[in-house]
């Protein structure tokens, strides 16, 4: 022990006296700091600041018509994108953008085609034909930037998506809204006739009375049927606009069934949203029971966040019931409405989630432990959530698309007997008009004429009688006012609910600030292996004087460790006070920072100890594969299958593991593994030296010295 202390005095005194000496070692304690800090500063944000990433924008759409309406959905894309700043959207036009590209002026071109918009809103016609969005990159341009561009593409396809399903549901809402506008506007038309149909009943009931008492009737009649005969062309007016009407109903009813049944795919999705969500918040309900059992300091962040996912999918189950519980409303106790109990009954059990998960954050905040009853309550509610769920999906054929025709049928058969009975009055007015024709202009005397009048009063009075009773009952007709309110709706509500039923909730349990914080644990974790590779090169490993192989060993070593441990604190605190890097916890941070770089210099000063110049030959490999395998940059389950099997036996992975832990939040039985795990490293390499230095030294010494009469290597 003795010995280690004075290889380590002399080494400080050393040091203390040269001056070229102090100024190389200062270098080289800073040197690691300014490889992390660079790369590190890098990559600081690099996706919040892809709106400088060209990429040109062709819109060659010619539009086509919706409804009566013109519509470009080329146009509407630009507009969009002229306010989203994701990328640098150029608009030009198309043989700009091709030379563009090939020059690299632009990374990518996005060609909206000309039968864009026509090809769109086949969805809603039997002749179904995709909509083409052409997207072009030069990958040669730079690695990352293709996948960028690519994400933008396809982002854009999203937003189509959406939008096609908007403006489509918009405008079957609209529609839908001004028939039922129409129909209740005009619905005091029909009551017209009926009035209009029931005063006519009543000069013909006048009729027959002058008859059976006047004595001069024949000229009291005379003008009743005058009067009579102005009335009748007011009533075939208005039958006519009313079956009209009726017919448009009749038929939009029709289309829209066809429509319809192509957005009842998005019901079912929301459905499978809601199941699989569920299914979510059921697994971050497990992650928080250990974070309580464990007193994490996070917990109160799950909480948070399994709220707002349990909040979202309340408001979406409460907008999917309305909407259900409205196209219901035309044909109540259809099989619909074992569906809206279904639904109404998830939202009561996600409202009884949210209160339980409110009382719960209360009482963390409260310093409190809550009930791990409360807790595995909330599983068995979100279990019966995914089992209602998973049985609505299962049936969704009989239980949703069903009920579906069934309310489209109803309006039409409601629409179907309107036309059907104004038709027949239409139909009888004719024969009501001959009559009070032949009694007006009837050539024989006054007898003669008052008793065809009489003869035919009953007949057409008749005919009255039963188009009053009709049209009281369709007036009167529960059926006609749903399909009213059914047509009447709020469209912009309704067409946003189909165009974007689920409002995804984004939860990150452990949230980086920034692309660049992410990568400060790769970064001061490759730094602190570099700048023990740099000591290793620059200062030798060998004691002049004799020496046991161990004192050298731990002589020099301690040397080599404090000169390492200088760099590692020097790029930790660097990283959090320098740089801005936002960690959980700073002194945990530059702790483990100090372990990691004792492991480290440990590790690569032992095979440099042990085996020379192979030794760095080594450590270099050593931290080539490392790099690639650590799983440092991309996860190591998308690497080579060799990569993948040598993860676990690297001392990078665990090192990155750890500073991860203290940059996003400790979970502590990961941390816990991790230091473990380094310290075992420590161990084998002190291990590996102690048993093979001395015998390994005498094998490589002739090795070494033939090396050193080269004059090409240090001696």
């Amino acid at each position: 022990m003795k010995n280690i202390i004075k290889i380590f005095r002399d080494d400080l005194k050393d040091i203390s006296s040269n001056i070229a000496l102090i100024i190389v070692l200062i270098g080289l304690a800073i040197l690691p700091s300014l490889y992390a800090w660079f790369n590190i500063k890098a990559s600081w944000d690099p996706y919040g600041n892809t709106s400088n990433i060209s990429v040109a924008v062709v819109n060659n759409d010619k539009g086509t018509t919706l409804f009566d309406k013109d519509l470009n959905m080329g146009d509407r894309l630009v507009d969009q994108l002229k306010d989203n700043n994701s990328l640098g959207w150029k608009f030009v036009n198309e043989e700009e953008a091709k030379k563009g590209v090939e020059t690299g002026k632009y990374y990518a071109s996005i060609e909206i085609t000309k039968d864009f918009s026509k090809n769109i809103i086949s969805v809603l016609s039997k002749d179904i034909n995709k909509a083409e969005i052409v997207y072009t990159v030069n990958e040669k341009i730079n690695a990352i930037a293709p996948k960028i561009t690519e994400k933008g593409a396809s982002t854009i396809q999203l937003q189509v998506n959406k939008t096609v399903v908007k403006i489509a549901s918009e405008a079957v809402f609209e529609t839908l809204n001004d028939l039922g506008i129409s129909l209740e506007e005009n619905l005091p038309m029909l009551t017209k006739i009926e009035n209009s149909l029931v005063e006519v009943q009543g000069k013909f009931g006048k009729i027959d009375n002058i008859l059976n008492t006047a004595s001069d009737a024949s000229s009291q009649i005379t003008e009743i049927v005058k009067l009579l005969q102005n009335d009748m062309p007011i009533i075939e007016s208005t039958l006519k606009n009313s079956i009209n009407l009726s017919g448009d109903v009749k038929e939009f009813l029709q289309g829209t069934k066809t429509s319809m049944n192509d957005i009842a795919p998005t019901i079912k999705n929301d459905i499978k949203i809601i199941n699989d969500v569920s299914s979510s918040v059921a697994s971050g309900i497990g992650d928080l029971i250990t974070a309580i059992q464990e007193g994490y300091e996070n917990a109160p962040e799950l909480v948070d966040g399994l709220y707002d996912k349990v909040n979202s999918l309340s408001s979406i189950s409460a907008t999917l019931g309305e909407f259900l519980t409205k196209l219901d409303k035309i044909t109540p106790g259809t099989s619909l409405q074992g569906t809206i109990d279904s639904i109404n009954g998830i939202n009561s059990n996600l409202n009884s989630v949210k209160k339980v998960l409110a009382s719960i954050k209360e009482q963390l905040n409260n310093g409190q432990t809550p009930s791990l009853d409360n807790l595995n309550g909330i599983l068995t509610v979100l279990n019966d959530v995914n089992n209602i769920t998973g049985n609505l999906l299962n049936s969704y054929d009989t239980q949703i698309v069903a009920p579906l025709n069934e309310i489209f049928d109803k309006g039409m058969s409601v629409s179907g007997d309107v036309i059907t009975l104004l038709e027949k009055a239409e139909d009888k007015l004719p024969k009501i008009n001959n009559i009070l024709d032949t009694a007006l202009n009837f050539s024989g005397d006054a007898d003669e004429s008052v008793a065809y009048i009489k003869e035919k009063v009953p007949e057409a009075k008749s005919v009255l009688d039963k188009l009053v009773t009709a049209l009281s009952t369709v007036n009167n007709s529960k059926e006609m006012d749903d399909l009213i309110s059914f047509l009447k709706n709020d469209i912009i509500e309704q067409a946003n609910f189909l165009e974007e039923p689920v409002e995804l909730v984004s939860n990150s349990l452990y949230p980086m600030e920034n692309y660049g914080a992410a990568m400060t644990p790769f970064y001061t974790v490759l730094s602190l292996w570099v700048g023990v590779l740099l000591l290793t090169s620059l200062l030798t490993t060998e004691v002049y004087g004799e020496y046991k192989p161990y004192q050298v060993y731990f002589g020099r070593g301690i040397t080599f460790l404090t000169i390492a441990l200088l760099q590692a604190l020097i790029v930790s605190a660097g990283d959090i006070y320098f740089l801005g890097v936002t960690v959980t916890n700073p002194a945990v941070f530059i702790s483990l920072s100090l372990l990691i770089s004792l492991v480290f210099t440990f590790i690569v000063y032992s095979l440099v100890s042990v085996f020379g110049n192979v030794g760095k030959a080594i450590a270099v490999v050593l931290l080539v594969i490392q790099v690639a395998g650590s799983g440092g940059t991309f996860p190591i389950q998308v690497t080579p299958k060799f990569f993948q099997n040598v993860n676990p036996f690297l001392p990078f992975t665990y090192g990155i593991a750890a500073l991860r832990e203290t940059v996003a939040g400790i979970y502590k039985p990961n941390l816990t593994k991790d230091i473990i795990v380094l310290l075992i490293f420590l161990v084998l390499a002190v291990i590996l030296n102690v048993i093979l230095k001395g015998p390994i030294n005498k094998m490589l010494s002739k090795f070494t010295k033939k090396m050193e009469e080269s004059r090409l290597t240090e001696h």
